[in-house]
């Protein structure tokens, strides 16, 4: 079980986020990096739900904010790719597993219990251990770096 310590506690409620340098171990990241080379190399995004991330405000809203493959994606893995990997007709100019930014929302159910190939469990001791009484994962995010 995660406990943080009251000075951790304390820096989460002053800053809003909490940094915590070892919470997998090493084994747990390999895990995760497996999965999720397993679920990129069988992606099979459609041409029109291949979506380029942005962290613009408009071009955000006109690339996913009315799609349904964004709006549906709460349950369901999504995959967001970098800007300029497609051509006109939304062709992979890159190669597709170096064209992501990031994959999103429902991963955390591949696998039953799993997210990414590790247990809920530390991510829900941790929500505990910062104060919510029923912590339950709804939405994760893979970020590619």
């Amino acid at each position: 079980m995660v406990y943080l310590s009251p000075s951790q506690l304390q820096k989460f409620q002053e800053d809003g986020f909490l940094v915590l340098e070892g919470f997998l171990s090493a084994d747990e990241c390999v895990t995760m990096q497996e999965r999720i080379s397993e679920i990129v190399a069988k992606m099979d995004v459609p041409l029109h739900c291949r979506t380029e991330f942005s962290t613009q405000e408009e071009e955000q809203l006109k690339a996913q904010g009315s799609t349904d493959y964004f709006l549906s994606s709460g349950d369901k893995i999504r995959f967001f790719f970098e800007k300029g990997v497609f051509d006109k007709e939304g062709n992979f100019l890159v190669p597709p597993e170096k064209s992501i930014n990031k994959i999103g929302h429902g991963e955390q159910g591949v696998g039953g219990q799993e997210k990414n190939g590790c247990d809920l469990c530390p991510f829900q001791a941790l929500a505990r251990s910062l104060g919510l009484q029923m912590p339950v994962v709804v939405q994760s995010m893979y970020i590619f770096k």
